[in-house]
């Protein structure tokens, strides 16, 4: 089954929209505040290169923005035009200089050893290859540098929870047919041996799931689809935060051995 990422030229220019689709929402005030805290947690603990940073399939631009306002000098690669057009305008609209770039995670168009930090989020489960796309984050991280990630699992709950209730089953599907494909999620292990054989020493996976229980979370789901939960109930109806559990999605970071 071939995953649909054209909708991101399609809809690029929703990302910063109120009114946009629950998926783009639910990534903006669900996913983003909990992986970047852990990403920031990490960053004032460890001992970098430098600031400059490149974010692996930016979107529209959400996590770059981050990066931005902590003092990163960002470069945000996509190859959605759409997005990147939404990314500029409210980097510029908030004053924000971000370098945004039109490309793919499988050929970054950067010199060996240009960024201190690479992160890449909410992508390595839409790529086309993910060794290759691994390599180049190696590739354009210097010696000593931190690749940030996050992505999910291949596991029965995950197929259950991003496949079935949310892109099969009408009661209470919320994101268009094919927008993640099973076969492409990626068990932790997997991910460990290509980090490991491109130089990229694993430091921590942590997960990002739910504190409510399954029932509330199938009525935030049905409101979803009734039309009943605006953008501004979207974070605390699904109270995402950082845990231990890895069976849908997971983050974590890893180090560039100075020697490579």
């Amino acid at each position: 089954m071939q995953i649909d990422n054209e909708m991101y030229q399609i809809h690029g220019h929703e990302w910063w929209s109120e009114g946009a689709s629950f998926d783009v929402l639910c990534l903006r005030y669900c996913m983003n505040p909990v992986r970047y805290a852990y990403f920031r947690r990490k960053l004032e603990k460890l001992p970098l290169p430098g600031r400059t940073l490149l974010d692996v399939g930016c979107g529209g631009g959400f996590l770059a923005e981050e990066f931005a306002r902590d003092g990163f000098a960002v470069t945000g690669i996509d190859p959605a035009t759409r997005s990147l057009e939404a990314a500029r305008k409210h980097a510029a609209d908030n004053n924000l200089d971000i370098d945004y770039r039109e490309g793919k995670g499988e050929a970054l168009p950067f010199p060996d050893a240009s960024f201190d930090v690479v992160a890449c989020c909410d992508v390595l489960e839409h790529v086309d290859d993910l060794s290759l796309v691994i390599r180049e984050v190696a590739r354009t991280l210097k010696p000593g540098g931190v690749f940030f990630y996050d992505t999910v699992n291949r596991t029965w709950f995950s197929k259950l929870a991003v496949i079935k209730l949310s892109q099969e089953w009408n009661f209470t599907r919320w994101c268009k047919p094919n927008s993640h494909v099973w076969e492409k999620f990626i068990k932790p292990a997997e991910l460990l041996a290509f980090l490991n054989r491109n130089g990229l020493t694993n430091q921590e996976l942590r997960g990002i799931s739910s504190r409510k229980n399954p029932l509330a979370l199938l009525a935030s789901l049905r409101a979803v689809k009734k039309g009943k939960l605006n953008h501004r109930a979207i974070g605390p109806s699904f109270d995402l935060c950082e845990t231990e559990d890895l069976r849908v999605s997971y983050m974590g970071y890893a180090i560039k051995s100075p020697r490579v």
